[in-house]
C-alpha cells in the first residue's frame, strides 16, 4: 500500500507540473482551423526504372551515420523448424473402436444409464431433452426406432468413437418463461444454511409475499433480481442441469426449489409453450488419441531427425529430401508467448535466445526435441540481432531503397520543372506530363493521409501553407513526386473554444505523465530486465 501511495504521488507530482500555454492552445487551433481543398498529381518512383539511378556503398554508408538513432532496435531472434504432429496411428483408432464396442453390452443392460454414463465416457452426461429435429442425423433412424433397449453404434464424430442409446421419451415444453430467486452460499452462510433461507423463503411467497420484491432485494443473481427474477423464455439445455429439469418437468404456475452448484433457486414457472415429443439420448464417447507407442515412435522420428541433421546446412537438406514443412518464426522477442502454429511454446523461445545463430537449438537439458502439446519440434536460430543500433549489414537494403527513391524524386523533379515551365495551371501541367488530375476535400494540417495516395505528410504540409488558387512546386512525397494546386480554403465555423481545448490538451498531457515518467525511470535506470530466462 506504501508503494502505491508513493508512485500515485510522484505520478501526481508530474502529472501537475505540466501546463499549456495560451501560445500552445492558439497554435494547436490553428493547425485546424482551416480546411482545404486540392487537386494534384503524382508521378510515382515505380514509374522510374531502378537501372537509370547509381547509389554506392558510400552513400549507403554515410546516410548510415547520419540516421543511426532510426535504427535502434530491441532484442529479437529468428528461427525456422519442422514439427513432428503426433497423430494416432491405425492401432490406436482400432484399440479405440475395440474398447468402447466392448462396452456395448453392459449400456444396454445398465439400470441407470445416467450413472453408467458418468463412469465410463469421455464426457460427463448432460441429462437435457431434444426434440427430433435436433437430433444429430447420424442417430435420426435409430432414434425414431423408439427402442428403449438397443445400442446404436459404434460411430464416429469429431474425430471421437460414440455408441448412443435412447433412455427416455417424453412429452415436454419446447420452451419456458421463468423468474428465480438464487440464494447462494458464501463467507458467512453454507450451502445447508442456503437450503434453510430459501426454504423459508418459499414457504413466505406460497403465504403471499411478492415474488418480485424478494427477487429484487435478496436474489444474489444481480442481473435478473433487478426484474423481479425474471429470465424470460429460454429453450431447454440453456440452464444447468437441475434448474433446466425442475422448469421442463413441472407446471406452469408451480413454485419448486432446485440446487445447483450456484445455490438454491427459488423457481416460479410463469409460461410454457406447448408440449412436444423429446428424446432423453445418453451417449458414450471415446475420444481418438495416440498411445504411449505412438508419441515414443514419433519421438524418435524427431530425435533421429534431429541428430542426424545437426548442421543448418544438414538441416535444410533433409527438410527438402524428406518433403518437411518448414516453418519460420521472424522477429521473437524474448518475452514473446505464441509462435505460428505453436502451442505454449514458452520453453522454445527461451531456448532460442540461448542459442548461436545458425545453431539448433536445445533445452536446458541440452536436449533438441521440444515438446509442445501433441507435437515434437526440432529448431534452428538463424538470425541474432542484439539490442541497440542495428549493424549496417541488416538495414543496408532498407537504406539502399530509402536512397533510390530519393534519386529517383531528384530526376522527377527535374523533369517537371523542365516540362512544366511557364504553366500555372494544374490541368495543363498533368497534360503536358500524362497525368490524371487527382482530388483531395476536407484536408487539414493534422489529416492522417491524402485520399488516393496515402500517407503523405508532405503533401498535407504544403496544401495546408498554400493560397487559394496557387500552384505548388514540386513535392518529394513518400510514393512519388506530385504538384498540387489548392481549389478552396474552408474556415472552419464551429472553432473551438479555446479554453477547452487548452483543458482538452493539458488532460492528454496528464494522463500520458503516469505511463511516460515510469518508462523514463525504466529507460534511465541500470537494471536490465532478464526476467525471460527464467519464465
Amino acid at each position: 500500500i506504501v508503494s502505491t501511495k508513493i508512485n500515485a504521488k510522484l505520478s501526481t507530482l508530474i502529472s501537475k507540473g505540466l501546463y499549456v500555454t495560451g501560445r500552445q492552445a492558439e497554435y494547436e487551433m490553428g493547425l485546424n482551423s482551416n480546411s482545404v481543398d486540392f487537386s494534384y498529381i503524382i508521378k510515382n518512383y515505380g514509374t522510374v526504372p531502378d537501372s537509370s539511378v547509381t547509389v554506392s556503398a558510400t552513400d549507403i554508408e554515410k546516410y548510415y551515420n547520419s540516421h543511426r538513432e532510426d535504427y535502434r532496435q530491441g532484442a529479437s531472434r529468428d528461427m525456422e523448424y519442422v514439427e513432428f504432429q503426433v497423430l494416432p496411428s491405425e492401432d490406436d483408432v482400432r484399440e479405440t473402436e475395440e474398447g468402447i464396442t466392448g462396452e456395448i453390452e453392459e449400456f444396454a443392460a445398465a439400470a441407470n444409464p445416467v450413472q453408467f454414463i458418468n463412469l465410463s465416457a469421455d464426457t460427463r452426461h448432460f441429462e437435457f431433452y431434444q426434440t427430433f429435429e435436433d437430433i444429430p442425423e447420424v442417430l435420426a433412424d435409430f432414434v425414431a426406432a423408439e427402442d428403449l433397449n438397443t445400442v446404436y453404434g459404434p460411430y464416429v464424430e469429431d474425430d471421437t468413437y460414440k455408441i448412443a442409446r435412447v433412455i427416455d421419451i417424453a412429452s415436454r415444453p419446447d420452451s419456458v418463461h421463468a423468474r428465480h430467486i438464487l440464494i447462494a452460499p458464501n463467507q458467512g452462510r453454507s450451502m445447508a444454511q442456503s437450503k434453510e433461507v430459501a426454504d423459508s423463503l418459499m414457504r413466505s411467497i406460497e403465504e403471499g409475499a411478492s415474488f418480485e420484491a424478494i427477487a429484487f432485494s435478496i436474489s444474489d443473481d444481480q442481473g435478473s433480481a433487478q426484474l423481479g427474477g425474471d429470465l424470460g423464455w429460454f429453450e431447454e439445455g440453456m440452464m444447468v442441469t437441475p434448474f433446466n429439469n425442475a422448469c421442463f418437468e413441472n407446471s406452469k404456475g408451480d413454485l419448486v426449489l432446485a440446487e445447483t452448484t450456484y445455490g438454491y433457486h427459488i423457481i416460479e414457472i410463469l409460461d410454457q409453450s406447448r408440449k412436444v415429443k423429446k428424446y432423453h439420448i445418453g451417449i458414450i464417447d471415446r475420444a481418438i488419441e495416440p498411445s504411449s507407442d505412438t508419441y515414443q515412435r514419433i519421438y524418435s522420428d524427431a530425435s533421429r531427425f534431429a541428430g542426424n541433421n545437426n548442421t543448418y546446412e544438414k538441416f535444410n537438406q533433409a527438410v527438402a529430401e524428406e518433403n518437411l514443412n518448414k516453418r519460420i518464426a521472424t522477429g521473437v522477442t524474448p518475452e514473446q508467448k505464441d509462435l505460428p502454429g505453436l502451442e505454449s511454446p514458452r520453453t522454445l523461445v527461451m531456448s532460442l535466445f540461448e542459442a548461436k545463430p545458425n545453431s539448433i537449438i536445445l533445452d536446458r537439458s541440452e536436449q533438441a526435441i521440444f515438446e509442445l502439446a501433441d507435437k515434437y519440434v526440432v529448431a534452428y536460430c538463424t538470425t541474432i540481432r542484439e539490442e541497440g543500433i542495428a549493424p549496417l549489414r541488416e538495414v543496408e537494403n532498407e537504406i539502399r531503397y530509402i536512397l533510390i527513391n530519393d534519386k529517383k524524386a531528384e530526376k522527377i523533379i527535374a523533369d517537371m520543372k523542365s516540362v512544366t515551365a511557364g504553366l500555372d495551371n494544374i490541368n495543363a501541367i498533368a497534360s503536358a506530363m500524362n497525368l490524371q488530375v487527382q482530388e483531395a476535400t476536407g484536408i487539414t494540417f493534422s489529416s492522417f493521409s491524402v485520399p488516393g495516395a496515402g500517407i503523405e505528410p508532405a503533401v498535407i504540409a504544403t496544401a495546408t501553407n498554400l493560397s487559394e488558387g496557387s500552384v505548388s512546386s514540386p513535392v518529394k512525397g513518400n510514393n512519388g513526386v506530385f504538384i498540387l494546386a489548392v481549389n478552396s480554403i474552408t474556415t472552419n465555423s464551429q472553432a473551438q473554444n479555446i479554453e477547452l481545448l487548452r483543458s482538452r490538451l493539458l488532460s492528454n498531457y496528464q494522463m500520458r505523465a503516469s505511463f511516460e515518467s515510469i518508462e523514463a525511470v525504466k529507460e534511465m535506470s541500470e537494471i536490465e530486465d532478464k526476467r525471460y530466462k527464467f519464465y
